[in-house]
């Protein structure tokens, strides 16, 4: 049977104070970075009522009888997210199994699974994501150089040159020349960089003075998504969100691999291992109504303003209302949802219509074979 729930609050210091208050329903002053509806045991959502009352219950994997393979949340970001990367399937497994039995004695990695994503902007977003040009990496860091003395980029130069990304990311973290991190704004307008782009790195520079991670942004690709528009990030993938207010689709995992601009522990070696230097973000030029469907993705997803849409049975649904009402019909009975609400609808549950009165996020599972 389909359920109703709510997401479960994460205040990480990153967040937007107060920023996801007309979801949460409360004001508190403080930080609110991240709302999950999802089962993962890291902030499985709670169960509500139609009329918005919590159960006491929460969203568990199995309670349909088989998987829940996504995780929806909202991101609201003051200040850049760290530098990280998502493990593929492979490695997620086999590190995790080794901290399970113990051979690994850090806890690198959050669960077994595959963590591949997307964020839909909801305002503005500015993110970092993917390789840039080896020429534009290249002029940034001789630009940062000229600015600093003590700061000696040739050996990553030369790795990037080759098209070698990860191998000129231990070059930048052992540098010694912190004061590099101040001179990223100023390289940035020096090589003509667009100025929202010499902004975010003086943001960057501002949150973390002393953080070598910041002087990875420079080999990563600038992007301001503006609302409706779409990244898609594939396991494997260097990337930080830097500010901005959006949804997020992903697998049911958590699996986060640090390299710098964090308080929380990096592991550098592990990061190295899961970046894949052949893949790419997929950025999706969409609409408010249009369907976003990355090449490979797990997932599809769509943001409606009015009207409705039909929930064909088979696929694993979560339906949310980010403004305005939502009405589900199933079997002849009708679920609304207050925003901040979703309605979540398992792969053998019956087919569904959604009726919008408000922007409404609708995400459906992708079968492998379909992908």
């Amino acid at each position: 049977m389909a359920l109703v729930v709510r997401g479960a609050l994460k205040t990480y210091d990153w967040g937007v104070v107060d920023g996801l208050a007309p979801w949460v329903g409360d004001t508190v002053g403080q930080p609110q970075a991240e709302l999950w509806y999802g089962a993962h045991p890291g902030g499985p959502s709670p169960l509500v009522t139609p009329d918005g009352v919590a159960t006491g219950e929460f969203l568990e994997t199995g309670r349909f009888g088989g998987d829940v393979p996504i995780l929806l949340k909202f991101l609201a970001a003051a200040r850049p997210l760290s530098v990280q990367v998502h493990p593929m399937a492979e490695l997620a497994a086999s590190g995790y199994k080794a901290q399970v039995a113990g051979t690994e004695s850090q806890s690198v990695y959050a669960d077994r699974s595959e963590k591949t994503e997307m964020l839909i902007a909801l305002e503005p977003f500015e993110v970092f994501a993917g390789w840039r040009e080896p020429t534009e990496c290249v002029s940034f860091l001789r630009a940062l150089q000229a600015a600093v003395e003590d700061f000696d980029p040739s050996a990553a130069i030369a790795a990037i040159v080759q098209g070698d990304y990860p191998s000129a990311i231990p070059f930048l973290l052992d540098s010694n020349a912190v004061s590099a991190i101040a001179a990223l704004g100023p390289a940035a307008q020096f090589i003509g960089l667009p100025q929202a782009e010499v902004n975010a790195y003086s943001l960057v520079a501002t949150q973390y003075p002393e953080d070598r991670g910041a002087l990875i942004t420079p080999l990563l690709s600038f992007r301001c998504l503006q609302a409706g528009q779409a990244l898609y990030v594939p396991a494997g993938i260097p990337h930080s969100y830097i500010q901005g207010v959006g949804i997020e689709v992903m697998t049911s995992s958590d699996n986060v691999i640090r390299l710098g601009l964090t308080s929380k522990p990096i592991f550098i070696d592990h990061a190295l291992q899961a970046l894949d230097p052949e893949t790419q973000p997929q950025f999706i030029d969409a609409e408010i109504g249009e369907e976003i469907s990355p090449a490979g993705a797990p997932f599809r997803a769509q943001l409606f303003g009015q009207g409705a849409e039909e929930l064909p049975s088979g696929n694993f649904r979560i339906v949310l209302s980010i403004q305005g009402r939502a009405t589900i019909t199933c079997m002849g009975e009708e679920t609304v949802l207050l925003p901040g609400m979703a309605n979540v609808i398992g792969a053998t549950e019956p087919e569904a219509v959604v009726r919008a009165e408000g922007l409404t996020a609708v995400v459906h599972a992708v079968p492998r074979a379909d992908r």
